[in-house]
């Protein structure tokens, strides 16, 4: 029996970070690329525990989607852009996450390591009446945009115990290499956390990173974007809704030996009585 608890005790890993509120709820407040001529969002955050090294087991990041089964729908069929894959539970999009080395003055350092998925996205809710364009979520309030979670598996990859944290993808217009084409990806937006993370810390509680193609009301003072990822301020105490596992450290494995093998202490000790 103790054999089988060792493994299991470990099997989901640790979780190191989280601005992920759970359970999850209709949707969040969220930052949208195409409207904001975005390329990549993301923030400076550090891992619980205070160790120098951290073995990942992936990253699972809130999204939310704004657009529904019905704008995309003509005739029976879907009008989506090739790659998109609409049907009619929701649509595919490339997403990138990069990590990187947290550089001097904060700035973004070299990249540590960079996954991308083909995400599946459902399509949020048709328009409920008395709502608008919105739908009537499961908390009786009317929501623009539906939340999911997309993860992405980082196994094997050794980060230190601060790093830059950046997702990116393509829109009709922004994005590393725009698509040209109108898609239900220009109604896809970051999840935003309102609150300080649950687990780990952000060491700039008023910052975040993004690469942007001009200055939004809430940026740093309007001094304009430059199409480079950097830092932005004005933001506390929002940050981008993410959670990073890890697998245990050396130490946490010998904690559990020396559990494990107090239980077996315990239980033969009641076997012999």
């Amino acid at each position: 029996m103790l054999a089988a608890l060792a493994p299991l005790a470990f099997a989901d890993g640790f979780v190191i970070y989280n601005t992920l509120p759970s359970p999850l709820p209709p949707n969040m407040v969220s930052v949208n690329y195409e409207a904001d001529e975005a390329a990549e969002f993301g923030g400076l955050i550090q891992f619980a525990g205070g160790g120098s090294n951290y073995s990942l087991i992936n990253a699972t990041v809130g999204m939310s989607d704004w657009a529904y089964a019905s704008e995309w729908q003509k005739s029976g069929s879907f009008d989506c852009p090739a790659g998109s894959n609409c049907t009619s539970s929701g649509f595919t999009v490339p997403l990138t996450l990069n990590l990187y080395n947290v550089g001097a003055n904060n700035s973004v350092g070299s990249l540590i390591a960079a996954e991308s998925v083909d995400a599946f996205i459902p399509w949020r809710p048709e328009p409920t009446a008395g709502c608008g364009s919105n739908y009537l979520g499961s908390d009786g309030n009317c929501h623009g945009g539906s939340l999911s979670t997309v993860t992405f598996n980082f196994t094997d990859v050794t980060v230190p115990g601060e790093i830059i944290w950046g997702l990116s993808f393509n829109t009709t217009n922004y994005g590393v290499n725009p698509t040209g084409v109108l898609g239900p990806y220009d109604s896809l937006n970051i999840a935003m956390a309102q609150t300080l993370p649950t687990t780990g810390s952000n060491p700039l509680p008023d910052t975040v990173y993004w690469n942007t193609l001009y200055a939004p009301y809430y940026a740093d003072g309007g001094a304009g974007g430059t199409g480079t990822f950097r830092q932005d301020t004005g933001w506390y105490p929002q940050s981008g809704a993410i959670e990073f596992t890890s697998s245990p450290e050396p130490s946490s494995l010998l904690l559990l030996g020396s559990g494990l093998l107090g239980l077996a202490g315990m239980l033969r000790r009641k076997l012999s009585a």
